[in-house]
C-alpha cells in the first residue's frame, strides 16, 4: 500500500470512529460549538445598525445627527494642540497668526477654518496648496484659483468661509458639507464627499474642539469620541491579540493620536491612572462616576487630562486617544459599568444611543 493509501485509509477510519462512536459525536459537538459560539454571541451582541466589516458604515450608528463636533472646554482654544497641528501641517507650518487674523477679521472660528484647510490639503501637502496657494479647494470656472501667496489664498478662504456661515447661516459642519462637498454630486462619482463631514469633525477634535457655534445635549450619555465608527462591539469575540475566545466588557471606538476623548456625561473622576495589577491591560484608564450608580471607563488612553476627585461636565476632555496597555493600535475602549467602579459590565450601546449631540 502506497503512502497515500494508507492516508486515505487512516482518514476514513478516524472519521468513522468519529461519526459513529458516542465519545466521537462529542468531540465534533465540542468543536462545531467553540467554532459558532462565539460567532452567534458576537451577531446577537450587535445592533443591526452596526457592521464590523466596514466600520466607516458606523459612522452615523450611534445617533440620529450627524455631523457634530464638540466645544473646546469653555472655548478656549487648546493652544498646545493647535500649535502642534500646525507646526507638522507642510506649508501651514508657521501660518498660525495667519489664519487666527483671518478668521478674527471674519468673525469666524479659527479652529473650524483651520480644520477645513487640513482636510482639504492633506495637511499642507496637497498640489492645490504646494503649487497654487489654494488652502481651501476653493474653484472657479477654470477649476481651482489660483493665488499669488499663501497668505492670500488663506484670506480668501476666510471671506468664502464668512459668506457661508455669517451670511448664509451654516453654521454647524454638516451644513458647510452640504456646500463644501454635497454628497451626490456630478463631479464626485466614488463618494468621497461622504467622508468630509466626519473628516473635517476628527480634524476639530485634533485642534482641541470648537470656539464657536458648538452646542451639545445634557441628557444621558454622549459619544465619547465625534462622529465615531465601532470598531469592535459588546459581547464574546476572538482577543485580537491572544487569540483566545472571550468576552469584550465594553466597544472599541475609532480614534486616533492625538484627538481628545471626551465624558460621555457629567459626574466625578475616581480612578486615573495606569494600574499596575490584573488592570494594566486597559493602559491609562479613566472612570467617572455618575448618578444611579453608573460608571463610565475610557482605556488605552495616550494622555491623562484629569485627576480623581476632579468634577467633570460633559463632553469636557479626559485625555486623548491613544494604545497603550494591551492593544492592537489606536482606539478608546469604552464601558459602562452598573452598582459599582469595575462592577458588572453591561453593552454600553443603549446608553449611547439614547443621547445626542450637534
Amino acid at each position: 500500500m502506497n503512502p497515500k493509501e494508507a492516508a486515505k485509509t487512516i482518514g476514513s477510519i478516524l472519521v468513522s470512529k468519529l461519526l459513529f462512536s458516542p465519545l466521537g459525536l462529542i468531540a465534533v459537538g465540542i468543536a462545531i460549538l467553540l467554532i459558532a459560539l462565539p460567532v452567534f454571541m458576537s451577531m446577537t451582541s450587535m445592533s443591526e445598525d452596526f457592521n464590523l466589516e466596514d466600520p466607516d458604515s458606523n459612522l452615523d450608528a450611534l445617533s440620529s445627527t450627524s455631523g457634530g463636533a464638540y466645544c473646546a472646554p469653555d472655548g478656549e482654544m487648546n493652544q498646545e494642540l493647535w500649535e502642534n497641528q500646525i507646526a507638522s501641517a507642510g506649508v501651514f507650518s508657521g501660518m498660525d497668526d495667519v489664519f487666527l487674523e483671518v478668521a478674527a477679521e471674519r468673525g469666524i472660528d479659527p479652529v473650524l477654518m483651520a480644520a477645513i484647510a487640513l482636510h482639504e490639503t492633506g495637511y499642507g501637502t496637497s498640489s492645490a496648496v504646494v503649487e497654487k496657494n489654494n488652502p481651501g479647494g476653493l474653484m472657479g470656472a477654470n477649476g481651482l484659483f489660483v493665488f499669488g501667496s499663501l497668505e492670500e489664498g488663506i484670506a480668501s478662504m476666510g471671506k468664502t468661509l464668512h459668506n457661508r456661515i455669517i451670511q448664509d447661516g451654516l453654521v454647524t459642519i454638516a451644513d458647510l458639507g452640504s456646500v463644501y462637498a454635497p454628497i451626490g454630486a456630478s463631479n464626485d462619482p466614488t463618494n468621497l464627499n461622504s467622508h468630509w463631514v466626519p473628516n473635517v469633525t476628527k480634524v476639530v477634535s485634533s485642534l482641541g474642539g470648537l470656539t464657536m457655534n458648538c452646542t451639545a445635549s445634557k441628557e444621558e450619555f454622549a459619544k465619547p469620541v465625534p462622529n465615531v465608527a465601532v470598531n469592535s462591539n459588546f459581547g464574546v469575540r476572538v482577543h485580537p491579540v491572544t487569540g483566545l475566545v472571550s468576552s469584550h466588557e465594553g466597544v472599541d471606538l475609532e480614534c486616533t493620536q492625538p484627538e481628545l476623548i471626551y465624558s460621555s456625561k457629567a459626574g466625578r473622576v475616581v480612578y486615573a491612572e495606569y494600574p499596575t495589577n490584573i488592570l494594566k491591560t486597559y493602559g491609562n484608564v479613566v472612570v467617572i462616576e455618575h448618578e444611579n450608580n453608573l460608571f463610565s471607563l475610557y482605556a488605552h488612553l495616550s494622555k491623562i487630562d484629569v485627576k480623581v476627585g476632579q468634577e467633570i461636565g460633559q463632553l469636557e476632555p479626559v485625555g486623548e486617544c491613544g494604545t497603550t496597555g494591551r492593544s492592537t493600535g489606536d482606539h478608546l475602549h469604552f464601558e459602562i459599568h452598573t452598582g459599582s467602579m469595575f462592577g458588572t459590565r453591561v453593552n454600553p450601546m443603549p446608553y449611547l444611543e439614547k443621547g445626542t449631540d450637534e
